[in-house]
């Protein structure tokens, strides 16, 4: 038993506001469909010769998640499909979240309504061998809530780079179209991570090291990652190097009002490019989330967030009404 999505394609666009057409197929059995965004039922649809269509239109800008669920005549729920889609709104503020096993369970269907986190990270892995006891949970739950995700990885500098990019690919396996680049987060802290950074007394080694692995997980996923980092970092144990200002840079600057405020840029600005993301608060509230959580911004609107996650499908070629 099967149903089957047609119309609209994988991560077909609309603007918000837009009335998107549903188009779709469901075997014999199935005499009714449930259409969701994320949690929300978006209509009930009686089910014709194997066919079904119905329109419904978005408040909600970002990715949605959508699932068409089928039913029989004793409404039971044999079968699903689900897509994503891209409601665009240029005007939207781009706010976002990281999270890790430090954060306690997050309900990412609450986080995404607030329209406070339209993306976010969760760490994958760490080292050679760690990995991310909450990474499975949060990767899932982000897709399920709509949210654009990423995953990031730790680096331990004198580990074995073969290592660590192994056990980031174990985590991740592969990433979907959508998906927002892999991070390596380059930075001293702990007081072991950052005795580890002065036992490499060669800043181009340093340098070396964090660009194999950045070079060998772009190989790996096909997308060229993001270096996740700080000011200070930066300064004293790269020498603010434009040595890989080439990859997008995600910079932890911490300032009251990040909406009246600029972070510090290292690297001659990045390499007069600027920063990507900006993780502007370690103490940050968002309703779904207990406790404090990192909070970031990205510089641009939705359509270049996009842009950033690769190839979409663009304008969509589904009717709308």
């Amino acid at each position: 038993m099967s149903i089957k999505i047609i119309k609209p394609a994988v991560l077909d666009k609309f603007e918000l506001g837009d009335s998107v057409y549903f188009q779709g197929t469901a075997d014999h059995g199935i005499t009714t469909v449930k259409l969701f965004a994320e949690q929300y039922l978006l209509s009930t649809i009686a089910v014709t010769d194997g066919n079904w269509a119905t329109a419904s239109p978005f408040n909600r800008a970002g990715k949605r998640h959508i699932t068409a669920r089928g039913y029989d005549t004793s409404d039971r729920d044999l079968a699903q499909d689900t897509i994503d889609l891209i409601v665009n709104d240029d005007n939207l503020e781009i706010l976002g979240i990281d999270v890790s096993n430090i954060n306690p369970p997050i309900d990412w269907l609450t986080a995404a309504k607030t329209k406070k986190v339209t993306f976010a990270f969760a760490k994958a892995s760490e080292g050679g061998t760690f990995k991310d006891a909450a990474y499975a949970t949060n990767w899932a739950g982000m897709k399920a809530a709509g949210i654009i995700r990423g995953a990031y990885h730790f680096f331990r500098p004198i580990k074995s780079v073969d290592e660590q990019v192994a056990n980031f690919i174990a985590m991740v396996g592969k990433l979907s179209p959508g998906d927002l680049p892999p991070v390596l987060d380059l930075e001293n802290f702990p007081d072991d991570v950052k005795q580890q950074w002065e036992s490499i007394t060669s800043v181009n080694e340093r340098i070396s090291r964090s660009q194999e692995w950045l070079e060998k997980v772009a190989a790996k996923l096909g997308k060229k990652p993001i270096i996740y980092t700080g000011p200070s970092f930066w300064s004293e144990f790269m020498d603010n190097t434009e040595a890989l200002t080439e990859y997008p840079l995600w910079i932890a600057n911490y300032k009251e009002d990040y909406q009246t405020s600029k972070p510090i840029v290292p690297g001659n600005n990045w390499g007069g490019k600027g920063y990507t993301f900006w993780q502007f608060t370690e103490r940050g509230s968002v309703m779904g989330v207990k406790g404090v959580v990192d909070r970031n911004i990205f510089k641009g609107n939705l359509s270049k967030l996009l842009d950033l996650t690769g190839k979409y499908s663009g304008s969509s070629s589904a009717e709308v009404h």
